[in-house]
């Protein structure tokens, strides 16, 4: 079976990255209460626009860095500067974001510059794998025994992009795409890069170089950056001030819409998030598409989710895979398809696995992606049984337009088997996205233990993983 076919499981993210970065800096909205005075006009004023104007004034100062990167390509200086300059500004990005804190992300960039060159001067190979070993273990090591919990759960997003970069030098290196590792300059520039050192995502060396071209700012460019901003406080406004406000009912006939609730909020945090990465991104120079010399017009696009396909998914298959588009590319170039000599199912483990450690040691984090990863695979096998069987349009994933089947995506029956799993997908969506939620920031601030998992399962009776127990065993019976 093919890795692209069912794609990976690992991104109910997985990045996971508002736990990292948002919930430290944007919890607007927990604790709110509704009280009998409760006002739409009150609410507006006391929590709409307190989010939208901490939102920027705690953003701005990136954003300003991010710019001023652009800005500096614009007159032709030397590479070495650029990577100097952007050293300069991931530093002063981190310090602001992390304070102190920033020396555990010094470290790692060390650290991993140190293993490639071992890697390199020593077996000439095998620099990923090397690399690999070397950060998971730092990251392991660390959080168990040497840092401390809260400090350590306010970097670990951007501990986890530095470990992707990190690593991925080491395969590009190995495969050809880079034909030697860059200097230390280069490399600590990409591992700080200020476009996606704070909020993500992950980018490739050769991405982060194509950011030290000079393509001239243009209304496209500044309309972008515009509409990925108000795309992002949109997404806040509406996890922290509209979602908690939905269903306030305490009757335990809610107890699902809660639920439901509750995992709106997150699932939009996150495209806070990644909104905010795709600004952060294009502003500082990433993402222009065309050829300017041969008179096409540079397009800017820099696409991190995709929340329509997560908030309205055709499967949980189309939820992994646009969750976080860097992470599924991360995972399936340098995880499932450099193991994937090993077997396929070997390969799927060691993708869950690896994952699993760059987001940390964290039962709750595991217990949903190995939750989420059993219910793909489910889902996909089913329907993949169903689509051959009744030769129709009713796959995890949409077939292609000239697709074999007699049965096209218009028949009767294939819109409402796919509206059937769409709405089993959002309903495994609201039980497992309830892990997320925020209703104890110290424990949150120190990372959730598994009691905290089970507890929120069982009061909905563990209905998810029945549901995907039950339709496991009907795909058993019917294979």
């Amino acid at each position: 079976m093919e890795y692209d076919e069912y794609e990976d499981y690992d991104e109910y993210d997985q990045d996971n990255m508002m736990q990292q970065y948002g919930d430290e800096y944007y919890d607007y909205g927990d604790g709110m209460q509704q009280d009998q005075d409760f006002t739409y006009w009150g609410h507006f004023e006391n929590c709409v626009v307190p989010s939208i104007s901490q939102g920027v004034q705690i953003t701005l100062p990136l954003l300003l860095l991010c710019m001023a990167m652009k800005v500096t390509t614009l007159f032709s200086l030397p590479s070495s500067v650029f990577h100097f300059l952007s050293i300069g500004s991931g530093l002063v990005a981190m310090a602001f974001f992390f304070e102190k804190y920033l020396f555990y992300i010094i470290s790692l960039t060390v650290l991993g510059y140190f293993a490639l060159q071992v890697a390199n001067q020593t077996l000439g190979k095998y620099r990923g794998a090397v690399c690999a070993v070397v950060v998971v273990t730092y990251l392991v090591i660390m959080e168990l025994f040497l840092a401390d919990p809260s400090q350590w759960h306010r970097v670990r997003g951007c501990q986890m992009i530095v470990a992707m970069k990190i690593i991925s030098v080491g395969f590009d290196v190995d495969q050809g795409t880079l034909k030697e590792i860059p200097d230390v300059i280069e490399f600590t520039g990409y591992c700080v890069f200020a476009g996606s050192i704070i909020f993500g995502p992950w980018i490739s060396f050769s991405t982060y170089a194509l950011a030290a071209q000079g393509v001239d700012l243009d209304l496209r460019y500044t309309a972008t950056v515009v509409v990925k901003l108000l795309q992002a406080l949109a997404c806040l406004v509406i996890s922290t001030c509209i979602a908690p406000i939905m269903f306030t009912s305490e009757s335990w006939h809610y107890k699902w819409l809660h639920a439901y609730r509750d995992a709106m909020s997150f699932r939009f945090s996150h495209y806070f998030i990644s909104y905010l990465s795709e600004t952060t991104s294009i502003l500082a120079g990433l993402g222009a598409t065309g050829n300017v010399e041969e008179g096409d017009k540079v397009k800017w696009s820099f696409a991190v989710a995709k929340p329509l396909n997560v908030e309205l998914p055709r499967s949980l298959v189309e939820v992994v895979t646009n969750w976080n588009l860097p992470m599924h590319s991360w995972l399936k170039n340098y995880v499932f398809k450099t193991s994937r000599h090993l077997g396929n199912f070997a390969a799927i483990l060691l993708t869950y696995a690896a994952s699993s450690l760059l987001h940390g040691i964290n039962f709750q984090l595991a217990a949903v992606l190995l939750s989420l990863g059993l219910y793909s695979y489910t889902e996909y096998v089913l329907r993949q049984k169903l689509s051959d069987a009744f030769s129709a349009c009713v796959g995890a994933k949409a077939c292609k337009p000239a697709c074999s089947h007699r049965n096209k995506k218009k028949n009767v029956f294939v819109i409402l088997t796919n509206v059937v799993f769409g709405l089993l997908a959002m309903f495994h969506l609201a039980y497992l996205g309830l892990m997320f939620d925020t209703d104890d920031s110290e424990l949150e601030e120190q990372g959730y233990d598994w009691t905290h998992t089970l507890s929120k399962w069982s009061h909905l009776n563990y209905a998810s993983h029945w549901v995907a127990l039950i339709t496991f065993v009907f795909y058993w019976l019917i294979k």
